[in-house]
């Protein structure tokens, strides 16, 4: 039996733009742990709750939650030796951030986790 070596919860916000003169972004609301209490709750949360299908890109399968305003994706990778890793990826998208699509967060997501996993 394997265990799970490495864990990468990502959460990213798409905050809604309320001061023009300060404009924010995605890119500056990126959050990661690495609490297996956190990935085992939202395995949990989204086992029960499985969402709507949206797209795939790279061997992620992205789903819309039913019951809020987000997007989420996970998926383990087994690395040398007997290292595996877990990754949880919850996007919280308002719908009013303008020039922002959860195609465009997922490839920076994925590609910065394939950086991380280079290194492991």
């Amino acid at each position: 039996m394997t265990a799970i070596t490495h864990v990468y919860n990502y959460t990213i916000r798409c905050p809604q733009v309320k001061d023009p003169a300060h404009p924010t972004s995605w890119l500056n609301h990126i959050e990661i742990n690495h609490s297996c209490e956190i990935a085992l709750d939202r395995i949990k949360k989204w086992h029960n709750h499985s969402g709507t299908r949206v797209f795939e890109y790279e061997g992620f399968t992205v789903r819309q939650a039913e019951q809020e305003e987000a997007y989420f994706s996970l998926q383990s990778d087994r690395l040398k030796e007997d290292f595996h890793t877990l990754v949880t990826i919850k996007i919280y998208f308002d719908g009013k951030t303008k020039d922002t699509s959860v195609q465009n967060i997922m490839q920076h997501i994925i590609r910065d986790y394939h950086v991380r996993l280079s290194k492991v």
